[in-house]
């Protein structure tokens, strides 16, 4: 069996609406994002980046990143499971604020870089 490391990790800090890349010990950014309204917040703690696709929504941004999680209150999401996710926005006055539906909204520049991290990257997420 081979083992493999991921230097990276994200932290996602709802009460600072800020999301963090880390390789190693060095942050490689950190930008505003928007994160779930007060009746569907993003559900905190532990999870990963499960994948890396095209969403079916342009608004979506070029790629979309779920998560290793779901929503604590909604148990579907248009037509599939209510997974929280990474993915952009094309309205930037969202960011810094508590407004999605549990997902994470983040820049084109940050969406760059999540695009970019291996499967499986660990993602915390705190209060």
């Amino acid at each position: 069996m081979k083992v493999e490391h991921n230097p990276f990790h994200v932290i996602v800090s709802r009460s600072r609406h800020a999301l963090s890349v880390f390789k190693g010990h060095h942050r490689i950014g950190t930008w505003a994002v928007a994160v779930g309204a007060p009746r569907t917040p993003t559900p905190t703690g532990r999870t990963f980046i499960m994948g890396n696709m095209t969403p079916p929504n342009a608004a979506y941004g070029p790629r979309m990143m779920p998560l290793g999680t779901h929503s604590e209150v909604l148990k579907t999401f248009d037509g599939g499971p209510g997974t929280i996710a990474f993915h952009g926005w094309n309205d930037a006055s969202v960011f810094g604020k508590s407004v999605s539906n549990g997902c994470v909204r983040v820049p084109a520049a940050a969406q760059r870089v999540l695009m970019r991290l291996p499967l499986g990257t660990n993602v915390l997420i705190t209060r």
